[in-house]
């Protein structure tokens, strides 16, 4: 994956998107390259790390984000919870990855079949109390989305929630997606096809 070196530099969304795009094309061709995935890479960014996108996912075995996308050691900044939630702790750390790293490109990855969102439609289940509260949390999200029947249907809106709460949640990253230095878009894992659904860019809400 080509990289910037200028921690400087906030490189162009665009051009990020399009090798995260082909990266994960590789993957569906299985031309993988698999690069900076070895012990020279791991040496290289010991002392600094210069990750050209941040990706917020579900913690699911089944997503592995680095491969999905076909890369390596310190090129994505990867926050993974059940359910892709944009948590206090999972906002903090992309507002680091976006000042501190230069990130310009956070993809909010979700995906069918989740584990998070199946047990928000099943109120039988016993759970412990910090599982309670995230499924909780995302019951009353399906609720007030009216995707609380269709699981597919409330994969694809948590996506897309999530995606638009990070930001609203963080006057920093409002203000660098309106100044155009960030971009953050929602793609959707297909578990069964393998192939990711890039649903499309967040746009800024309007100022007041």
């Amino acid at each position: 994956m080509r990289r910037h070196h200028d921690p400087c530099m906030h490189p162009d969304p665009r051009a990020i998107l399009d090798q995260l795009r082909e990266g994960h094309q590789r993957f569906l061709d299985g031309h993988l390259l698999h690069p900076h995935s070895d012990r020279s890479r791991m040496l290289e960014v010991e002392t600094g790390q210069h990750p050209v996108a941040a990706i917020l996912g579900c913690a699911d075995s089944r997503v592995p984000v680095e491969l999905l996308f076909d890369t390596g050691f310190g090129d994505l900044f990867v926050v993974r919870n059940a359910g892709t939630m944009s948590t206090v702790a999972a906002i903090a750390s992309l507002e680091y990855a976006v000042s501190h790293l230069q990130v310009s490109v956070i993809v909010v990855l979700g995906h069918a079949a989740c584990g998070a969102i199946s047990a928000a439609f099943d109120r039988s289940l016993t759970l412990t109390p910090s599982l309670a509260q995230v499924v909780g949390q995302l019951r009353m999200e399906l609720f007030s989305l009216g995707a609380e029947e269709d699981l597919e249907q409330a994969c694809r809106h948590h996506v897309l929630n999530a995606a638009r709460n990070l930001v609203d949640s963080s006057v920093m990253l409002t203000d660098r997606l309106r100044s155009g230095r960030l971009q953050v878009e929602a793609a959707y894992y297909n578990l069964h096809t393998t192939s990711i659904e890039w649903m499309g860019a967040l746009m800024p809400m309007p100022q007041a």
